[in-house]
């Protein structure tokens, strides 16, 4: 799964909401639902391969371990029901080709459980949860966008 919005702000800015995590219900209430660090008073920033996180979807909770953090991808590693469900879930902040002093976003997930077929392109299951990388992108989009506006 591979999604991909361009945003009006730099990379950096893009990167730093994100990892904003106790922020996200104020502009995002679908999909991800939270994201948290272990122990709950490590800041996200410093977050280094192996640290493990807390991320909350609507029904389920999982601990996943973070595989990356560096200025242009944050990324965890999370698997559920005995790894029938599992991959890299990762977010990349990359310059724009398109458009100068912007972000080309890419919200993807690396599956390799052994019933993940089931989100491949032609499975029932594809639509909706491309949807939902989606819709987390958009928000992402929208609340990047709208603090660029206050700042000017």
């Amino acid at each position: 799964m591979r999604v991909e919005i361009e945003i009006a702000a730099p990379p950096e800015e893009v990167r730093a909401v994100l990892l904003d995590f106790p922020n996200y219900p104020e502009w995002h209430t679908n999909f991800i639902k939270s994201v948290s660090t272990i122990p709950p008073t490590k800041p996200a920033i410093s977050l280094i391969e192996g640290d493990k996180i807390c991320a909350g979807f609507t029904g389920m909770t999982i601990e996943p371990l973070v595989t990356s953090n560096t200025p242009t991808e944050f990324a965890w590693f999370g698997s559920l029901a005995l790894d029938a469900f599992s991959g890299r879930h990762y977010f990349r902040f990359e310059e724009s080709q398109i458009t100068p002093a912007s972000t080309t976003f890419v919200h993807g997930e690396d599956y390799t459980g052994w019933m993940t077929f089931m989100f491949g392109k032609g499975w029932p299951l594809h639509t909706s949860v491309r949807d939902m990388y989606m819709g987390f992108s958009r928000d992402l989009k929208a609340r990047v966008e709208e603090l660029q506006r206050a700042q000017t």
